[in-house]
């Protein structure tokens, strides 16, 4: 971590005849120029790379930047990238994959998974054609990702978190490395439920695949708007709600208290017809009460867990490395508490379960799968690798050839303790 100057404290009044959101914005600005030389230090990249966006050409290949080169070398190979290949007349990007006549066709039966029946049910009136899909916050909307990988073989994407209003999120430093994993604490930047769907909406109908939306909110109004504001947006098949997040009535968090999740769930399963997941914050005093609670309010899935609280110090300016303070861990070091909390839950409930935490790779999703969960999110090993859950599919159609199973289903819960008739 680079040290940071101290910079000269600079009070901004705020307008209280705003929003908070534009207050905030208002009070940022100037606050990127500022931190150009620290950002460009961090990322070591130049000024004009910071500044713009921009890669210098003339500047030294990185050995993050020959891992990427590497993973689009490799997806080239199977067909290129999916914005190069192109459409058959008349046709588009649909949920069932190509049909006969698209030139996508003969790519797509080269893929290690066709033929292997993977096919789960990851919520209530929810099958996907596979049990890997994306985690929020990790793959922004799905459309900046399905310029380096063909995202219609993913069961599922999940959207970055979604509130009423455009949020410019936390602080910085908003990111922090630690041992197998990072600290997080972006705080829900977005441009608000109205742009996303207006913005996005066309883009998810065209990738071929089922978007989840990760509804976010500080009352149970705000879910229900989200919600509202999302319905009929091109693409979506279920809604994720994130009860992570403080009661603005009494600080809090939904998740921590079964009947705070369970009114939130309540009040946006009255509003759609589509599946409602609701995704658990480890962070809770009992996750199986509140799992229960959902699930007798209508939930039709699970999510098995969110990140779960951490801080790192910086050492030489003796302050905690996130502009916030405390953030979200995640990645590999989180899997084992992930696992064990998706076993308990599992035996509590009897609606689908969510596997996240952790995984990057096919036997960190078969943990999963064998301690109860239907299906699985690959978040934070994406950074990484962008083809990480596509690796996972892979991994997962070679086991159940190697195996010889029927199918996917087979391994699902089969580490569960038998059930007593």
């Amino acid at each position: 971590m680079p040290w940071r100057r101290f910079r000269k404290k600079v009070e901004r009044p705020i307008d209280v005849s705003r929003s908070i959101e534009e207050s905030l914005e208002d009070a940022a600005e100037g606050e990127s120029d500022e931190d150009l030389p620290e950002l460009a230090e961090l990322d070591g990249a130049t000024m004009a790379e910071a500044a713009t966006g921009e890669p210098d050409e003339d500047r030294a290949p990185t050995e993050l930047g020959d891992r990427l080169r590497d993973a689009l070398a490799t997806e080239e190979q199977r067909g290129g990238l999916p914005s190069e290949r192109p459409l058959a007349r008349g046709t588009s990007r649909s949920h069932e994959g190509p049909s006969e006549g698209d030139p996508r066709a003969a790519t797509a039966a080269r893929y290690p998974e066709v033929g292997v029946d993977l096919e789960v049910e990851a919520a209530r009136g929810l099958r996907l054609k596979n049990p890997v899909m994306t985690a929020s916050g990790t793959f922004g909307q799905g459309v900046e990702y399905a310029e380096l990988i063909d995202v219609s073989r993913l069961g599922a994407i999940v959207n970055k978190g979604t509130t009423p209003a455009a949020r410019p999120g936390n602080p910085q430093y908003r990111i922090a490395e630690t041992p197998s994993g990072i600290l997080n604490s972006i705080g829900l930047e977005n441009p608000g439920a109205a742009e996303v769907a207006r913005k996005y909406g066309k883009a998810w109908a065209e990738l071929g695949v089922a978007v989840i939306v990760n509804v976010a909110g500080y009352s149970v109004d705000d879910y229900v708007y989200v919600v509202h504001e999302m319905t009929g947006t091109p693409g979506v098949v279920a809604y994720e709600i994130n009860v992570s997040c403080p009661n603005v009535k009494g600080g809090m968090l939904f998740g921590c208290d079964p009947d705070l999740a369970a009114e939130v769930t309540r009040a946006v399963k009255a509003e759609t017809d589509l599946p409602v997941i609701v995704k658990l914050t480890p962070n809770a005093p009992d996750v199986v009460a509140v799992a229960r609670a959902c699930e007798e309010a209508g939930a039709d899935a699970l999510t098995a867990i969110n990140t779960v609280l951490g801080m790192r110090i910086d050492t030489r300016r003796r302050r905690p490395i996130l502009g916030t303070g405390s953030g979200g861990l995640s990645g590999p070091a989180i899997r084992p508490i992930a696992v064990h909390v998706t076993y308990q839950v599992a035996q509590a409930v009897g609606i689908p379960i969510i596997g996240a935490g952790g995984v990057t790779n096919a036997q960190d999703a078969l943990e999963f799968l064998m301690a109860g969960a239907s299906s699985v999110q690959v978040g934070t090993a994406t950074f990484a690798d962008p083809l990480a859950p596509l690796k996972v599919i892979e991994g997962l159609a070679a086991y159940v050839k190697e195996h010889e199973l029927a199918s996917i289903r087979d391994v699902i819960g089969v580490a569960l303790p038998a059930r007593e008739e």
